[in-house]
């Protein structure tokens, strides 16, 4: 997996996840709080696609202890921190 979010003082990786289509669920930072809502999320079928989306500023869906979390802060494409 390419695109994962790690926490400051550990070495878990949370992984982007794909949803029940297979897809990487996206969220445009121009949409402000309403960017997490099913409406108003972009959806990708590539790795490619997202790293796109990701390195742009868009946040990504990754693993969570209950369920996937929109995120933007500490993810990182191919081991470089991009936020």
């Amino acid at each position: 997996m390419r695109i994962y979010k790690l926490d400051p003082g550990t070495t878990y990786k949370r992984l982007a996840v794909r949803n029940a289509d297979g897809m990487f669920a996206l969220g445009d930072p121009a949409l402000g709080k309403k960017r997490h809502t099913q409406d108003n999320q972009v959806y990708v079928k590539s790795e490619d696609e997202a790293v796109r989306l990701v390195l742009s500023g868009h946040y990504i869906r990754v693993e969570s202890e209950t369920s996937p979390s929109l995120v933007r802060k500490n993810l990182y494409v191919d081991g470089t921190k991009v936020s």
